[in-house]
């Protein structure tokens, strides 16, 4: 059957229409004919495979990954990217619109990528035998089927070299990829870097890694710390196992962004694009005042986005939950001369309220989780003369529901999308509210 795309889905996938149900139809592009076999029918939709495209986009072009298709990271890639951040502005418009009643003139252009390909500074990938070689991949979405990832376009240069080399020396001293029954091998890879300088992490059973393995890899030009990390769980989301053990090298990797230092632990949260990273923190800064008294970072992480606005303000209290978190964001605001920063590890809700009582707080920010923020966050928010909000957002629908909930005592006055990922349909929003006048 034929079916012409009529807007973009969250996921990246089109979306077109079969009396009158919903049909999600993966590397298919808004504007497109497309003739499809249903693959599988739910109650209030359905999903299509694309057969055949009968009447293409002007905006689709080859991917430059051949895997593109079949790994299901970079469903955007099809399109131009000047299309790709048309479909994200629409995504975050609907969503705006849908659960906020957003007036959509609100959101301005969206920030663009400097880099298409190769923005990516960090990956986390799971192993496998293929050949009887131990491999670095991927598995395919929803399925158990692993792929042999040779090169990632979206990864930085010197990332994938790396990663090659990584698995040059595993392969040469024998390592295997874990197996469940015997709680043994290289189960995933980790690794992250700035400006040429690596961590990794092998994230492993209850394996004890060799001598001569551990000084082979640091061998490897721009590896500046080894860790291992003991995952022993059959099914988890986490990526890192419940022991962390340094094998060599460094304990902490360092960065310097737009003259802040900063030394960034290993299980610490950064944005996975450093140069787009300089563009969402300077968004952030220019949405705040100068001569503040008080602002509060919820979810602060390591601290970047508070030393950000170290100039804006008297004091500045960030509040993690993460205890790792923590200790690295007071010694990142040792490191930058910042005494009137610091960090406090506490749940947010929790420390906000508090806080929110004994002080005047002239800005909050808040980068929450995909989830958004919980209903003890939005509670305390409303109870609180928080002057303004500076929400940080990855996800529109959450961010949606969120400024619903908020606009009973907060107008918003700014939002500024930034797109840290090309490729996929994710998009990063910073938006202002202000307190509403009683």
């Amino acid at each position: 059957m034929r079916v012409t795309i009529k807007k973009t889905g969250i996921n990246g996938e089109g979306i077109g229409y079969i009396d009158r149900t919903p049909v999600f139809i993966p590397q298919a592009l808004v504007g497109e004919e497309v003739e499809i076999r249903i693959v599988e029918r739910k109650n209030r939709y359905a999903i299509g495979e694309v057969l055949r495209v009968v009447k293409s986009s002007k905006n689709r072009i080859r991917p430059k990954c051949y895997i593109q298709n079949s790994c299901g990271g970079c469903p955007l890639m099809i399109a131009r990217y000047p299309a790709q951040l048309e479909y994200k502005h629409d995504l975050l418009k609907q969503s705006l619109i849908k659960y906020a009643q957003i007036d959509p003139r609100k959101i301005k252009k969206i920030i663009p990528s400097d880099d298409v390909f190769g923005y990516r500074n960090q990956f986390k990938l799971p192993c496998a035998m293929e050949n009887g070689e131990l491999t670095s991949g991927l598995f395919m979405p929803n399925s158990n089927y692993f792929i042999d990832v040779k090169k990632c376009w979206v990864h930085e240069d010197g990332l994938e070299r790396i990663r090659m080399d990584i698995m040059k020396v595993l392969n040469a001293h024998g390592l295997q990829s874990y197996q469940s029954h015997e709680k043994k091998g290289i189960r995933n890879l980790i690794v992250r870097g700035f400006n040429g300088i690596y961590q990794c992490t092998l994230v492993t059973g209850n394996d004890e890694i060799e001598g001569s393995v551990i000084n082979d890899l640091m061998k490897i030009k721009g590896l500046y710390s080894l860790w291992q990390s003991i995952h022993t769980i059959k099914k988890t989301p986490e990526v890192f196992g419940h022991k962390m053990i340094h094998l060599a090298g460094e304990t902490h990797l360092p960065l310097e962004l737009d003259g802040m230092k900063l030394e960034i632990s290993l299980r610490s949260f950064f944005q996975l694009n450093t140069k787009q990273a300089v563009k969402l923190y300077r968004t952030i800064a220019s949405m705040v005042g100068d001569n503040k008294n008080l602002i509060v970072e919820a979810y602060s992480g390591i601290g970047a986005i508070s030393l950000y606005l170290k100039d804006k303000t008297k004091e500045i209290i960030g509040i993690e939950s993460i205890k790792d978190a923590v200790v690295n964001a007071n010694k990142n605001a040792k490191l930058n001369n910042c005494e009137h920063i610091s960090f406090i590890c506490d749940d947010a809700a929790n420390k906000l309220t508090y806080l929110s009582k004994k002080r005047n707080i002239d800005v909050l920010v808040v980068d929450p989780p995909r989830s958004g923020l919980d209903d003890a966050m939005l509670s305390c928010i409303l109870k609180s003369k928080i002057k303004e909000i500076i929400y940080v957002s990855c996800n529109p629908a959450t961010l949606g529901k969120n400024l619903a909930v908020l606009s009973s005592r907060y107008e918003v006055e700014k939002i500024q999308p930034v797109d840290m990922f090309p490729h996929t349909p994710h998009v990063e929003t910073v938006v202002l509210l202000s307190h509403k006048k009683p």
